[in-house]
């Protein structure tokens, strides 16, 4: 089972990083290519709800008795200090940018920089994918103030209130604040969604596997080259994401230790790709090439920052892992 999860959050994080090199190569006015295909690539992120729901459920299933502050201190040490240290590398570069440039046009200012240490549900964060780091703060927040006290069913509960007021606000198509624009993030029912599959696996079911794998595949494939969301990205995005989830989870997959460490990269992947990207770019065309000029030049960019990622999954992730599981 968690081989086969492990390696679909590595298929997720290349799935919006491929979406992020087909975006920056349209934006350049390029073609694309073969990337085109990728123009909904930023389903990964769905993905990642559901396996959050899914985790998160699975994990504290016989800890209760440890605690709400057992659960935050897991998942403050497990996310906000990998991305402190990225969104550091981040501000270091644009620093770098703006010496060597004589241009702070692109410094974000102290506001933005504060907003984006807290991770405060407001958009315009430094880093571009930290919205949704925010997204999973608020499910753990709500997990933890009613999972360790009223149970599965209490956060199930939650989980449900939570998506049906996003659902209805979405509906109504009010004009909110920033703020609540990220509070009620029409796809957090996806963390529902994991949830659930957690729970029916822990209570034995495991039929179906194979067909939720093949309907989850084909539906979240279909969503990556382009069908369109309108019918809302929960159900569009999300339930392929959960059948491909459950799929997984009940089924006994075995997979290659190379997709192991793809999966065991993908946080680092998710946080660095588009700062590889900005640096690497700029290199290139110092050099004079154009970073998204040929289909080779823009994979390669793919290729360097899942390289990059696992090296520092390797060297850093991993010994900052084995110390806070020390302490």
């Amino acid at each position: 089972m968690i081989g086969g999860l492990q390696m679909l959050r590595g298929v997720a994080a290349t799935l919006v990083v491929l979406f992020h090199l087909q975006a920056a190569s349209v934006a350049e006015g390029h073609d694309p290519g073969l990337l085109r295909w990728f123009q909904g690539g930023e389903v990964g992120v769905d993905v990642f709800f559901v396996l959050s729901g899914f985790v998160i459920f699975h994990a504290v299933e016989g800890r209760r008795h440890l605690g709400p502050g057992w659960f935050l201190r897991q998942r403050f040490w497990r996310i906000v200090p990998p991305y402190w240290a990225v969104l550091a590398l981040t501000l270091l570069a644009l620093a770098g940018h703006g010496l060597m440039q004589g241009d702070w046009s692109e410094w974000p200012g102290s506001w933005r920089i504060l907003l984006s240490v807290l991770l405060l549900p407001l958009p315009d964060q430094v880093m571009a994918v930290a919205w949704t780091l925010t997204v999973e703060g608020l499910f753990y927040l709500l997990f933890a103030a009613t999972y360790f006290r009223f149970g599965a069913r209490g956060a199930v509960v939650a989980l449900a209130l939570w998506s049906l007021v996003t659902f209805g606000l979405t509906h109504l198509q009010l004009r909110l604040h920033p703020a609540l624009g990220v509070v009620l993030y029409s796809g957090v029912i996806e963390f529902l969604f994991g949830g659930l599959i957690a729970l029916a696996i822990s209570a034995g079911w495991r039929a179906g596997a194979v067909p939720a794998l093949a309907l989850g595949t084909l539906g979240l494939a279909a969503v990556v080259s382009g069908v369109s969301l309108d019918w809302g990205r929960a159900w569009v995005a999300g339930l392929p994401a959960a059948a491909l989830v459950y799929g997984l989870a009940a089924g006994r997959w075995r997979v290659p230790d190379w997709a192991m460490i793809w999966g065991e990269a993908s946080y680092l992947l998710y946080l660095l790709h588009l700062l590889v990207f900005s640096i690497a770019g700029t290199l290139l065309r110092k050099a004079g090439v154009e970073p998204y000029g040929s289909l080779a030049a823009t994979l390669g960019l793919g290729v360097l920052s899942i390289a990059v990622s696992v090296a520092a999954t390797l060297w850093l992730e991993r010994p900052y892992r084995r110390w806070t599981k020390g302490r």
